[in-house]
C-alpha cells in the first residue's frame, strides 16, 4: 500500500459542520460509477492492476473471478474502505469519500456476529448518514426502517439479535439496511456464500427490489451460472480486467481459462468448462479476494 494512502473516514466523519469533511455532491449527468487504470500493492504485490470500466444508474454488475482475484478488494476501494495505490474511483463524479449513498456489505467473516445489537438496530444504522451523529432517529426514520423489514420479510424479527440470524437472514437485513439508507450504490461481497438454493433465489429477488428504487448493484460471485442467468452485465476478473460486458461475450472458454487458469479446463469437442474439483473454497484471504 502506498505510504501515506487516504481512506474515508467513518461515515459520521462525513457529515457537514465541524464534525468532519462536507458531503459529496453529486455532478450532473457524472456515471454511477467509474474506476479509472486502478491499481492496489499489498507490500509491493499486486491485488490489483490497471483496472478500468464504468457504469451508469441503475446497472446490475457481478463480479466474477477465482479466489484471489481482487474481487473483495475491488469493492473496498469503491466503498471508500480500502484506498488505491494509483488510479482513481469515482461516484457520481466525486472520490468515494463524503458519499452517504453507498451501501458497502462485506463477507459474513467479516462481522463480529456477537455484537450485542438487534435487527432494528442494524438497520437503523442505515439512516446515520442522513441523521448526523448526534440526532436522534425521528418518526419518518422509524418507519422507513420498518418498511425496510417488511419488504425483506424480517418485521418479525426486528427485536432479535444479530447471532441469532441464518445466513440467509442475516444477508435480508443488510440488503433492508441498504433499502432504509435509500442507497443509490450497493456493494455485496459474495452474499450468496454458503446459502442454500431457496435463500440464493429470496436474495436475487430481493436484488431486483433495490434496483426497481434505482440502485446500481454490484456483487461479487462465484456461481457462473447464477451470474449469467440473473445479471445483464458481468467483470472477469484475475487482478486484471479479464473481460467486461454481457455474459455471453465475457463468458467464452478462452476468456474462462485466461480467468481461472488450471483451476478450470476445456473439454474436447464440447468447449465445455468444467471446474477442477481440487479448486479451493473461497474463504476470503486478507483481503485480496
Amino acid at each position: 500500500m502506498r505510504e501515506g494512502a487516504r481512506r474515508c473516514r467513518p461515515s459520521w466523519s462525513k457529515l457537514p459542520g465541524r464534525l468532519g469533511r462536507p458531503l459529496a455532491v453529486h455532478l450532473p449527468g457524472a456515471p454511477a460509477l467509474e474506476v479509472d487504470h486502478l491499481t492496489v500493492l499489498y507490500d509491493g504485490r499486486p491485488a490489483l492492476e490497471d483496472v478500468t470500466f464504468r457504469l451508469s444508474g441503475g446497472e446490475r454488475l457481478a463480479i466474477v473471478g477465482p479466489n484471489g482475484a481482487g474481487k473483495s478488494t475491488l469493492l473496498k476501494v469503491i466503498a471508500g474502505v480500502l484506498p488505491p495505490t494509483s488510479g482513481e474511483v469515482r461516484i457520481r463524479g466525486q472520490d468515494p469519500c463524503g458519499h452517504r449513498c453507498i451501501a458497502y456489505l462485506p463477507q459474513r467473516n467479516e462481522i463480529d456476529w456477537r455484537f450485542p445489537v438487534t435487527v432494528f438496530d442494524v438497520v437503523m444504522m442505515g439512516r446515520v448518514g442522513r441523521l448526523g451523529l448526534l440526532r436522534r432517529p425521528g418518526a419518518r426514520d422509524r418507519a422507513l426502517v420498518r418498511q425496510a423489514l417488511a419488504a425483506v420479510g424480517l418485521a418479525e424479527l426486528a427485536a432479535r439479535g444479530i447471532g441469532e440470524l441464518s445466513g440467509g437472514q442475516a444477508q435480508r437485513m443488510f440488503i433492508a439496511r441498504a433499502l432504509a439508507q435509500e442507497a443509490e450504490l450497493v456493494l455485496l461481497d459474495e452474499p450468496l456464500a454458503g446459502l442454500d438454493t431457496p435463500s440464493q433465489e429470496a436474495i436475487l429477488g430481493l436484488l431486483d427490489l433495490l434496483q426497481a428504487g434505482g440502485a446500481t448493484l454490484l456483487l461479487s460471485l462465484h456461481d457462473l451460472d447464477i451470474a449469467a442467468q440473473h445479471f445483464p452485465l458481468v467483470l472477469l476478473l484475475n487482478r486484471r480486467v479479464v473481460a467486461f460486458g454481457p455474459p455471453p461475450q465475457a463468458f467464452t472458454p478462452e476468456k474462462l481459462v485466461e480467468a481461472f487458469g488450471g483451476r478450470l479446463r476445456t473439454l474436447p469437442d464440447s468447449g465445455v468448462i468444467v471446474t477442477d474439483p481440487c479448486r479451493t473454497q473461497e474463504g476470503g484471504d486478507a483481503g485480496v479476494g
